[in-house]
């Protein structure tokens, strides 16, 4: 390959390379970002080269057959390749082997996947017993590879079991989150890396592996390059499962001399930076209100749990009794040790926190039901739980999307932020009253300045952050008044919505008779008097001059 650089246009970066039958020369456009761009020229160029010299006892100049040519537009645009087995023009040629056409690819760094699995599996199976001899045919070599008759996947299910007994919760004998992740990770990487004889995982091997993920590869659930914190998941918990198979007794594999030199660093994409220097949404003000007007109490608890607290879904269903502190005379705050952090969580409580929070032990205590949680739903069961299969429930998620739905009918364009933006909310507003330090304890994370180390001699200043408290409960007063002055009286029966009861009291305030309201908005009659104000309905007449 003719070498030049690569030149930079409107669509990006772009390089001729081989030829069509047409004898034109094929454009590769290879992106904007410059790095990637070589990247997908390298693996290109590979492809070619192996085009070449398939071709090269013919006459003439070599030609891009179709599948490879397939398989390199795919690289052009950062998807995943797919390579046939070669078709040859005449009969009199011997086939190559396909498997051995794959690994070399894969070998040169270009993740390119089988298009006939069985065919790959029989030239697989045609190797097993000499892959060195194969390799040196292809002029590849993988050092002192050797079948084992050991199997990649069958290695990841066995560290799969080998979770599920190291992770489980010793209280309730369940996986732990970080266990069920860690199982979910190891199913989705097998998903996206081929099955393969251990004995093929030398340096070369290993690095192939790692580079699934490093390169970013189309996710099968959005149709789109793998976000880069998932690729970064994904590598390093592989490199945990390479340090499990070199110590286990049970697989013949031990990592290769430079394992340690493999990249683990994905690529970054064009829409990375603009993605990561994207705000975070947050709610504002005139939305919070609105939210709280339409909330129910139980949804109304977990909204000022978001706020006060900075709680997300995970904090707010897991809060325990034990971890209130509620008094008439002293300060209310709530005390926690943040688990996954190893810290000290605590918050000064706000009035209208402290109120829903009596609400819900007062909920409790009618439910008559044994549980160390403080939110449960309308069954006594908590709102954070786990199904059989070990997944969290969708108890609060459900929960906030029907506040969300309620509301939309009545303001379509009004935004679907996840639960979990109620935490980035509170931490947003807390960071502009008190500042970066103040914001980091008020989201109780490990270190609360660049100072990692600053934890170790000093104490937070607990002080401060409860001052930025108070000062935030003044900012959100208008947000508490939205709810009314009976926020925590439970829905009555049949509740209809607030948009419907909103207008129940205005037909009645311009005269309108029950029977026409009930009929107007499409309830009972019984339904309007439930919901007329007191003063609003007929009074009895005292009129002493009535015949009787």
């Amino acid at each position: 390959m003719r070498q030049t650089n690569l030149k930079r246009t409107i669509r990006g970066y772009v390089r001729n390379l081989g030829r069509l039958a047409s004898g034109s020369q094929p454009k590769f456009y290879l992106g904007h970002e410059k790095t990637i761009a070589i990247q997908r020229l390298e693996q290109i160029a590979v492809l070619w080269r192996q085009v070449e010299d398939r071709q090269s006892g013919k006459p003439g100049i070599a030609i891009w057959d179709e599948d490879s040519l397939k398989a390199a537009k795919a690289i052009e645009k950062g998807e995943p390749a797919t390579l046939a087995p070669h078709k040859f023009s005449t009969g009199n040629e011997q086939s190559e082997n396909y498997f051995a056409r794959i690994n070399a690819l894969r070998l040169a760094g270009v993740d390119v996947l089988p298009a006939d699995a069985s065919q790959y599996e029989i030239g697989r199976q045609d190797l097993s017993g000499d892959i060195e001899r194969s390799h040196a045919a292809l002029n590849r070599t993988i050092g002192s590879a050797h079948t084992t008759g050991q199997l990649l996947h069958e290695a990841l299910r066995a560290y799969q079991e080998a979770i599920k007994v190291e992770y489980k919760d010793s209280t309730d004998g369940l996986l732990s989150d970080n266990g069920k992740t860690k199982i979910d990770q190891i199913k989705t990487i097998m998903t996206y890396i081929a099955d393969r004889d251990l004995g093929e995982l030398d340096y070369h091997g290993c690095d192939e592996v790692f580079g699934t993920f490093r390169r970013r590869p189309v996710s099968k659930r959005y149709d789109k390059p793998m976000a880069k914190k998932s690729c970064s998941n994904y590598i390093g918990e592989l490199g945990r499962f390479f340090r499990w198979l070199h110590l286990s007794t049970h697989f013949r594999w031990r990592k290769p001399e430079d394992f340690d030199h493999i990249s683990r660093m994905p690529r970054e994409l064009d829409n990375d930076v603009e993605h990561e220097s994207a705000d975070t949404p947050v709610w504002t003000i005139a939305q919070l209100k609105i939210l709280n007007e339409y909330a129910l109490p139980i949804e109304r608890m977990f909204l000022i749990l978001g706020l006060n607290c900075s709680y997300g879904a995970d904090q707010a269903g897991r809060l325990r009794v034990g971890h209130l502190h509620l008094s008439d005379t002293k300060t209310n705050y709530i005390r926690r040790i943040r688990r996954k952090k190893k810290t000290r969580s605590m918050h000064l409580l706000w009035k209208p926190t402290v109120d829903g929070l009596r609400w819900a032990l007062r909920r409790r205590e009618k439910q008559k039901i044994d549980s160390e949680f403080v939110l449960l739903t309308d069954s006594g069961r908590p709102y954070w739980s786990k199904t059989k299969g070990g997944n969290r429930t969708q108890a609060i998620p459900n929960l906030w999307n029907r506040l969300l739905d309620r509301i939309q009918r009545d303001y379509p364009k009004f935004p679907r932020l996840p639960f979990n933006s109620l935490r980035d909310t509170s931490a947003n507003m807390v960071r502009r009253i008190g500042g970066e330090e103040t914001a980091s304890l008020h989201l109780a994370h490990k270190h609360q300045s660049r100072d990692e180390n600053l934890n170790r001699y000093t104490n937070p200043v607990r002080k401060k952050h409860f001052r930025v408290l108070r000062r935030l409960e003044v900012k959100l007063q208008a947000v508490f008044d939205a709810a009314g002055v009976d926020p925590w009286a439970d829905p009555k029966k049949n509740y209809i919505g607030l948009t419907k009861i909103k207008q129940i009291v205005e037909l009645s305030s311009q005269g309108t008779k029950i029977t026409e309201i009930a009929r107007k908005l499409g309830v009972s009659a019984a339904t309007v008097y439930r919901y007329l104000p007191k003063e609003s309905l007929p009074q009895p007449s005292d009129d002493s001059t009535t015949a009787g």
